[in-house]
């Protein structure tokens, strides 16, 4: 399984805070099948991108060593997590934080104050830029929790999605639930992450938490979901095509 979305490298953002954790977390995804993973740290400037690339890099490079070193068989790969505000609008230099030099990048918004009009026209931004926008864990805002129609809008327009696995087996709150178990069932996430800070917040135990997944989910959307789909952002390659189906908030 491929991880697309893990705070797993320490001190450079609320992830890992050391590099022991860091080194326990790719232990943990060894023991959960986790074979590749795409390190996203937080970026929330697009002004310092440099510096943090820097930042990344050296840890990346430690971790990688400690990883060898212990005989761990996980093998990781640079990406960032890159808040999207206004400033995206005067930014030339996104390209350098897409993950693993591919066009995809991992994006998030801010949770209070997101409006579907300022979604699109980032996105589209992002897009005429040569990039292709990852949304991260879309069933965490707000807005998509209680206007789904606004989820399928953007899947027609081409946007594709990361849900976290936590979500998925409702060990985050049950609008989440709901949201990521609609876009999973009917093939609008393209990936499930981890989203894991650490061994214990939101830990990257991802094999543990798929026994609690919805068992509907057809093992066609999983395998695209955790590992096809993933492969392809790694190999800098076109998503495989899934059938997507719009998604509606049931009634209870």
């Amino acid at each position: 399984m491929i991880d697309i979305h893990c705070h797993i490298l320490n001190g450079i953002d609320d992830g890992a805070r050391d590099i022991e954790t860091s080194v326990h977390m790719c232990r943990i995804a060894e023991q959960n099948g986790i074979k590749h993973i795409v390190a996203t740290p937080h970026t929330n400037t697009v002004d310092n991108i440099e510096r943090f690339i820097e930042a990344r890099d050296e840890r990346l490079h430690t971790l990688r060593k400690q990883v060898e070193m212990r005989g761990i068989k996980v093998n990781l790969y640079p990406g960032a997590e890159v808040y999207v505000d206004d400033d995206v609008f005067f930014s030339n230099n996104l390209k350098r934080l897409a993950i693993n030099g591919s066009k995809y990048i991992l994006v998030e918004f801010s949770f209070r104050e997101s409006k579907i009009s300022k979604i699109h026209s980032y996105l589209n931004e992002i897009t005429n830029m040569g990039l292709v926008p990852i949304i991260a864990h879309p069933e965490r805002y707000e807005l998509f929790q209680f206007d789904y129609d606004a989820i399928n809008d953007l899947a027609r327009k081409g946007a594709i999605f990361q849900i976290n696995a936590s979500s998925l087996a409702s060990m985050d709150g049950p609008q989440e639930f709901e949201l990521a178990y609609s876009m999973a069932y009917n093939g609008v996430a393209s990936f499930i992450g981890t989203d894991a800070h650490s061994v214990h917040h939101r830990p990257n135990n991802l094999m543990e938490m798929i026994r609690f997944f919805p068992p509907d989910i057809s093992q066609f959307n999983m395998q695209m979901m955790v590992h096809d789909s993933a492969k392809c952002v790694l190999t800098d390659k076109e998503l495989p095509f899934v059938n997507r189906g719009e998604i509606y908030k049931r009634g209870f």
